[in-house]
């Protein structure tokens, strides 16, 4: 693979903004970062000016452009990576919903395939497994027949076929009250991520205490705050263990509780998601939803009784949403890019612009609109 220099950037790093920055790229790695810097054998693009921030990962992502991560093919995935890659996404977990077990099977082992193979833009990191094991109370989307109770064994099951490639499972975690299915789970490297849960307070304190470290797209799917009973919300404002999820559409959070919550917990503990399902990139009409039929609307996915079904956000799009309530893009950044890549433990290869890291790379207009997108060094989109 031919090295990369890219000239004249504006050039987010973990610490500082590097104006007029230079980045060289060899073998889908990061390995200089500065100004002026040369290279003879590298091909040479001058952005000109343009913003070079980490690239986008998306933990939390069903689908788009008319697939599923449920469909269970090669085919899927790769049109969804593509996609992705349009709007900066570098990587990204692939995420199963509520179904018939051998469904999860076949999507799992659909994962584990596609990761050999390899995808066309963005890169499969791996499997977030959100139900079965979840309530009914707050179930959301989620299809209720086919909710059960945490599984070890099924677990195992789940991690077996994916070929170790679970990222995140999400729980309920009133429906672990000793707090064996969450150790179970981090004891085997997966994240524990808790939602779709109508837990109390304590019930999800004591989902942190035994492992949890992510809450499920924060304020949906979960019991709210009230003062004499601080709900499943209170804990994810209240713990610092907690990263919190956050679908920034407007839609499922009024901008006032987006505020709320970076107030209470900060720029490092929030990790932006999309939730996105197949409508995404497409428009309106009538998709499907882990087998139910989804009604798009004016960019809102929602079942037939009017509950909210995935977004049709895009990554890019809930990164100018967030900085269009005075978070500085420098700060916004971490929540689509270092914070996703810390939640599922592998801020050690990406999540950010720093020599020996892979080269995923997102350029941004001064609009924020996407121009280019690279993954491990690779251009995998461009606008012409």
């Amino acid at each position: 693979m031919k090295s990369i220099l890219l000239k004249h950037g504006e050039i987010y790093t973990e610490k500082e903004i590097i104006y007029d920055g230079d980045v060289l790229i060899s073998e889908g790695k990061i390995v200089e970062i500065g100004k002026g810097l040369y290279n003879v054998d590298a091909e040479v693009i001058d952005l000109k000016g343009k913003k070079v921030v980490p690239g986008f990962i998306d933990i939390h992502i069903h689908g788009g452009v008319g697939h599923d991560t449920m469909e269970g093919t090669y085919e899927a995935l790769n049109a969804i990576s593509v996609h992705l890659a349009r709007h900066g996404v570098t990587s990204f977990c692939a995420t199963t919903m509520t179904m018939d077990i051998p469904y999860i099977l076949d999507a799992l082992r659909n994962i584990h395939e596609t990761m050999k193979k390899g995808t066309e833009g963005a890169q499969v990191l791996g499997a977030y497994v959100e139900g079965p094991f979840i309530s009914k109370e707050h179930k959301g989307a989620q299809d209720e027949k086919y909710i059960i109770q945490p599984d070890n064994e099924l677990f195992d099951k789940f991690l077996e076929i994916s070929g170790g490639n679970i990222k995140v499972i999400a729980l309920a975690p009133e429906k672990d009250p000793d707090g064996s299915f969450a150790e179970h789970v981090t004891k085997k490297g997966v994240k524990v991520s808790l939602g779709h849960t109508n837990a109390t307070y304590e019930e999800m304190k004591n989902g942190v205490d035994h492992g949890a470290t992510i809450a499920v797209h924060t304020y949906n799917g979960m019991k709210g705050l009230h003062h004499r009973e601080p709900g499943a919300l209170g804990e994810v404002f209240l713990d610092d263990r907690l990263y919190s999820e956050l679908i920034c559409d407007f839609i499922h959070s009024h901008p006032a509780a987006v505020k709320i919550l970076l107030k209470i917990k900060g720029t490092d503990r929030v990790v932006l998601i999309s939730d996105a399902m197949a409508a995404c990139g497409l428009g309106d009409g009538e998709y499907s939803l882990g087998g139910q039929k989804v009604y798009v609307k004016n960019g809102e996915a929602r079942l037939e009784n009017g509950t909210l079904a995935g977004s049709t956000l895009t990554l890019d799009k809930a990164l100018a949403n967030i900085t269009s309530l005075g978070v500085p893009l420098f700060e916004a950044c971490k929540m689509v890019s270092l914070n996703p890549a810390k939640a599922i433990g592998i801020a050690d290869r990406k999540g950010s612009i720093a020599i020996g890291k892979d080269a995923d790379i997102t350029i941004l207009n001064s609009d924020l609109t996407v121009d280019m997108t690279m993954v491990n060094g690779k251009i995998v989109y461009k606008v012409v």
